[in-house]
């Protein structure tokens, strides 16, 4: 298999930045290279330029970034969220346990901390990396704003000094199965440490004055790849929270429409769970579940092929947007493990559990009956940003 090295990347990054103009085509790719200057160059392009190999490996983006390259996912970049690095060592078996993250309002001597300010700038879905003794011991997820609150009675004599009423944030975490030491990819780390307020020096010792220190997406995308290597089911419970907080808010808005009628709304929200008009459209469209066989009712979810929290109203109400599947397939297909071509070929990633499909009766080489030309533009979507791989698969 080609192998990247970084002098090859780079050529192949300036030249694709120069070729991307005339191939309009590439556009649509799932992964993309951000470039020094923050534009978005199709993976694949820049990989094949590199190389001069097909196909693209499944393991492209994680080889880009272990070179130090940005690689983002359409559907899934971080812009819409922030990353925080929280410093917590006398407190964070208390936080972890208890879920969320306090400090005091200022200094000791009452003096503006900005790292402790930043508490109150931390919005739901924003991502938390946990560092204490010079590890990486969890990646969270803020679930909720801040709050105005006592310091937590667990804390005991840690911070004995700080004032009695601060900043509360709840987070969910998820801690690491194997910390990961910022040291040991500290030439990695180093110039993407912000300027001011770094919950690092550039030694890689942890900055003993900094509690919440804003971070940019750049950094936050390297810690999120340093630790899948390590721990990927940890990564995939944060990301799967995150698109749970996602369609939240979005049931929110729906909640707060006026232009829609009381029925509508209920129907919206009712989809989101599989049910409502949306479980009758789906079961008339499909009768059983695709790959198990299943056509009782009862032990069926309508799933949608295009996420709801990715569609438009009238999607997530389309009968030919959803499956009926049984509930270990549902999680399999709603996460990304496996997709459909459309002519029925069960498309499973690289990196989904063998023993796991085994266990439950699912096997490479399935064929499920083609689907119809109104289900084929959703699951173009589900293989476009959705699955996990293979990036050239239909």
């Amino acid at each position: 298999m080609s192998r990247l090295n970084k002098v090859d990347v780079d050529r192949a990054i300036e030249a694709a930045a120069k070729m991307v103009v005339d191939l309009p085509y590439l556009r649509p790719a799932r992964w993309h290279v951000r470039t020094s200057e923050g534009e978005l160059l199709p993976m694949r392009l820049v990989y094949r330029l590199a190389t001069n190999a097909e196909p693209v490996p499944s393991d492209a983006p994680d080889q880009l970034r272990r070179l130090g390259f940005q690689v983002v996912r359409i559907g899934e970049t971080s812009e819409s969220r922030s990353f925080w690095w929280v410093n917590h060592k006398q407190t964070h078996r208390v936080e972890l346990e208890g879920g969320y993250i306090w400090s005091p309002k200022e200094n000791q001597n009452g003096a503006r901390n900005q790292t402790y300010i930043n508490l109150t700038l931390v919005r739901p879905g924003d991502l938390v990396i946990s560092y204490a003794g010079a590890e990486i011991r969890a990646i969270g997820v803020a679930t909720g704003a801040h709050q105005e609150k006592p310091k937590p009675k667990a804390f005991g004599q840690a911070g004995q000094n700080w004032s009695e009423i601060g900043w509360f944030v709840p987070v969910e975490w998820s801690v690491l199965s194997k910390a990961v030491s910022p040291k040991s990819y500290l030439d990695r780390i180093v110039d993407l440490l912000p300027a001011k307020n770094s919950p690092l020096q550039r030694t890689g010792n942890g900055n003993q004055g900094c509690y919440l220190a804003s971070i940019s997406s750049d950094l936050g995308s390297l810690i999120l790849s340093l630790t899948r290597t390590t721990d990927a089911a940890a990564v995939d419970r944060v990301m799967e929270l995150e698109d749970q907080l996602k369609a939240d808010e979005l049931e929110q808005v729906i909640q707060g429409d006026v232009t829609l009628s009381p029925t509508e709304r209920e129907q919206l929200i009712r989809s989101r769970v599989g049910q409502g008009a949306f479980r009758v459209n789906v079961m008339e469209v499909e009768k059983a579940c695709r790959l198990t066989g299943i056509a009782d009712g009862r032990f069926l979810i309508a799933s949608h092929i295009k996420p709801w929290r990715e569609s438009k109203n009238e999607e997530r109400l389309d009968g030919y947007n959803g499956l009926m599947l049984a509930p270990h397939v549902d999680k399999l297909f709603d996460r990304g493990w496996i997709s459909f071509a459309d002519n029925g070929d069960l498309l499973i990633a690289s990196e989904t559990p063998v023993s796991l499909l085994s266990s439950w009766g699912i096997e490479a080489g399935q064929n499920v009956g083609a689907f119809s030309a109104k289900q084929q533009a959703y699951l173009l979507y589900h293989r476009e940003f959705v699955f996990r791989g293979p990036l050239d698969g239909p």
